[in-house]
């Protein structure tokens, strides 16, 4: 081996490691906002499959609203209410039919303020019927949006919702 190549094999394994250290890091400082992401998730599945467990193990003990909500009483049943609204559209529809119930729940990026241990952003919960043709083709007949702003707190290395007021 040339004296000349071996200056370019250590450049070339500095600038490796360099770049793997690089994205280490961006993907470190991005676990806070990631983990705060994954709640919207949660608790789309949880209104998906109406347990209200598994929408509960996204708000914090601690948490309290100006409206009496509170973990104890389900943030006033919110979750039971959401679920009322799915099950009473699903009653109205044929197994059969060519509708379908969709749910989406979003924390936008854009709207989260993130500190140490406190965050604030908004929470949008949206309700659709489609119509759909082979289940490809849909079309939004009904859509309900329902938008929260929504304060966050870090309990040990997990986030958690500890308070929620609609908008």
């Amino acid at each position: 081996m040339s004296i000349i190549n071996k200056p370019k094999i250590l450049v070339t394994i500095i600038n490796i490691f360099l770049l793997s250290s690089l994205l280490t890091g961006c993907i470190g400082s991005s676990t806070d906002e990631a983990q705060i992401m994954q709640i919207a998730k949660n608790i789309e599945k949880a209104i998906e499959k109406k347990e209200v467990g598994l929408f509960m193990e996204n708000i914090s003990y601690d948490y309290s609203d100006t409206n009496g909500g509170t973990y104890d009483n389900h943030i006033n049943n919110l979750p039971e209410e959401l679920f009322l609204k799915i099950e009473q559209a699903e009653d109205l529809l044929d197994p059969l039919s060519f509708f379908k119930i969709e749910v989406k729940v979003t924390i936008p990026e854009s709207d989260l303020v993130l500190t140490d241990i406190y965050a604030s952003g908004k929470m949008e919960i949206n309700i659709s019927l489609k119509a759909c043709l082979l289940w490809y083709l849909c079309k939004i007949i009904y859509n309900e949006k329902i938008e929260y702003n929504v304060d966050f707190q870090k309990e040990d290395d997990d986030w958690k919702i500890i308070s929620m007021e609609e908008m």
